[in-house]
């Protein structure tokens, strides 16, 4: 490929890049993180969605192409995958020339995503994103198990206020009564919304 490696690069490898080099390059926790992080981006940005083609699968939502595109872009030297996923310099390069092209709006969008995602625990991140998205669960092999912790998982996810009060009674299963008396005997401060 030629220097300008980003003219030729399809919109998932693009916005793969560009969710890589948010936050100041912080890498993505996992292939499942990536796989989250890039579903939820691509429930904004529609030509994304079409493109990657998300479907339920064993952990949730999953794009055989997204994979494909990230296992591309670490043949072409752009991302490496060691545990964590993170872009070379010559991936920091080409985001550096993608972020030109993208608008800011875009940019956040994906910038929030990570931010949300990258630092939740697996149970946290599949927690959220099965009962935000149920018809992604129909071949997941970790529902039942989630679905059993669901109450103390939306705990912490409210504890690290990743979620509102409405949407961690809504994870929970449970009213937001209920929700605020179980926080308060677990030791945790209702904050105002």
């Amino acid at each position: 490929m030629s220097d300008n490696i980003e003219n030729h690069l399809t919109l998932t490898q693009k916005y793969t890049i560009l969710l890589l080099s948010a936050n100041n390059n912080q890498p993505i926790t996992g292939k499942v993180w990536f796989q989250k992080e890039l579903f939820l981006v691509s429930q904004n940005l529609p030509r994304l969605e079409d493109e990657a083609e998300f479907e339920g699968s064993l952990m949730g939502p999953f794009s055989e192409n997204a994979d494909a595109e990230l296992d591309h872009l670490r043949i072409e030297g752009l991302v490496e995958l060691d545990g964590k996923i993170k872009l070379t310099q010559k991936g920091q390069e080409v985001a550096d020339r993608l972020k030109l092209k993208t608008s800011k709006e875009t940019f956040e969008i994906l910038s929030d995503m990570k931010s949300f995602i990258n630092d939740l625990t697996e149970d946290e991140m599949l927690a959220f994103v099965y009962f935000s998205y149920p018809d992604m669960t129909l071949e997941s092999i970790e529902l039942d198990r989630i679905r059993e912790r669901r109450a103390e998982i939306a705990v912490s996810l409210y504890r690290k206020r990743k979620v509102s009060i409405g949407k961690a009674a809504f994870i929970a299963g449970l009213s937001q009564e209920d929700f605020i008396r179980k926080a308060r005997a677990n030791g945790i401060t209702i904050f105002s919304e």
